[in-house]
């Protein structure tokens, strides 16, 4: 994370070796990748929408963030990192208790209950890149293979921030954004029964949510270079707090913002992923993972509505992260 004792990595590094461990991640989760997790994510969405059928049937609704957004993204990197030594539920709450001890504001009690877990998540990650078992053709296997730009091998340091960006990006945001695609969906008219059967409208309605609600609202940067901004100047070395989400609702780009219209000419001209050298590399496979999953939900759930009062329903909250924390669903 972004702090000012982490290890440079990735979104917190500025420095040369950047370049580099940016390419092992965008390799690895290139378009072939990605294209051939689709099958993946669909079995592991009919899964757990299997079981959410059935509790609505028992109890007559069930909370899709907690039953299916949540852990549809944790299962599939699991299964893409080759990671079997530990439960989905552990990961999420690591990845969880991380996103609220660096970017929430947790009360002095609350910060050592999520120090523990971050800690425990730290020193998981730590172990598993250490043993030196994963296989040749695994994201820790490529980092292992990497050499920064002096020849060196990469140090166990690294290569476990670069870890920790991973599976909380490739988790909790992807997570926030399929909690936000399904919630949004269900409350547009005529959206759900669209979106069951029309491959483009899926597509499309991720993206305008990713421009009108993104899951990651706001990222801190550092100015490289002196620079006028807005007729503000700015030094080299001031910290800058970047209003992505607010990008993706300026009317000069944007013809009339608050509107959700999915067949935008310009639907990708958004920040949702940022831009640049510190792009998401993870970007298209988290709109793929949010398309099949609403597309899914929407074939496996065809008479899904939201229960009462769950358009109120209490939203995630942190500095940079925004997403609902109750999706909660009943038979129309």
């Amino acid at each position: 994370m972004t702090t000012a004792s982490s290890t440079p990595a990735l979104a917190n590094n500025g420095t040369d070796s950047h370049p580099g461990l940016r390419r092992v991640v965008t390799r690895f989760f290139n378009a072939r990748r990605v294209a051939e997790a689709v099958p993946v994510i669909e079995r592991l969405a009919g899964e757990l929408l299997e079981a959410a059928r059935a509790r609505i049937d028992a109890d007559g609704e069930d909370d899709l963030f907690t039953s299916f957004a949540q852990v549809l993204p944790c299962r599939v990197l699991m299964e893409l990192l080759d990671i079997h030594d530990v439960d989905p539920a552990t990961l999420i709450r690591w990845s969880d208790a991380s996103l609220e001890l660096f970017w929430g504001r947790p009360t002095p009690d609350r910060q050592l209950e999520l120090a523990q877990r971050a800690g425990e998540f730290h020193r998981w990650l730590t172990t598993t890149v250490r043993t030196g078992k994963a296989t040749a053709d695994s994201f820790i296997g490529a980092l292992a293979r990497h050499r920064l730009p002096d020849g060196a091998p990469l140090d166990p340091q690294t290569a476990v921030a670069a870890c920790f960006f991973v599976f909380i990006a490739g988790q909790s945001t992807t997570g926030q954004l399929i909690a936000t695609v399904l919630r949004r969906a269900l409350v547009e008219p005529g959206l759900w029964p669209r979106v069951a059967q029309e491959e483009e409208a899926v597509g499309a309605w991720v993206e305008e949510v990713l421009r009108r609600e993104p899951p990651v609202t706001t990222w801190r940067r550092v100015v490289a270079r002196p620079v006028e901004l807005g007729g503000v100047e700015l030094p080299a070395g001031a910290q800058l707090l970047l209003m992505l989400m607010g990008s993706g609702s300026d009317p000069e780009v944007f013809t009339d913002p608050e509107r959700m219209c999915p067949h935008r000419a310009n639907i990708r001209h958004h920040l949702a992923f940022g831009t640049g050298r510190h792009r998401c590399p993870g970007a298209s496979l988290a709109r793929t993972e949010a398309a099949v999953a609403l597309r899914a939900a929407a074939r496996g759930l065809p008479k899904a509505r939201l229960v009462a009062g769950a358009e109120g329903t209490p939203m995630l909250g942190l500095l940079s992260f925004r997403a609902p924390l109750r999706v909660a669903v009943a038979d129309g």
